[in-house]
């Protein structure tokens, strides 16, 4: 999946939990129709960072004004 991909499955943080827990367990990673080889992530403050391949970042965090999902993507 590439981080276009991956953004376009992050409208709030349940759905990167969902994507979390895929990229730990293949099974459901296939049940889902997903390929998340070459991504790792990291539980930040608010938020997860999701990496790709060591290089593109998808970071998806809650604003401190609300619940909404802030998601932004940048090339380290």
């Amino acid at each position: 999946m590439s981080p276009e991909e991956l953004t376009a499955h992050l409208s709030n943080l349940g759905e990167a939990a969902d994507v979390v827990e895929a990229i730990d367990d293949p099974a459901r990673q296939c049940r889902r129709g997903w390929n998340l080889s070459g991504w790792t992530y990291e539980l930040i403050p608010w938020g997860v960072r999701f990496v790709y391949r060591g290089e593109a970042a998808v970071i998806a965090s809650v604003r401190p004004a609300g619940p909404q999902v802030l998601v932004t993507q940048s090339a380290n």
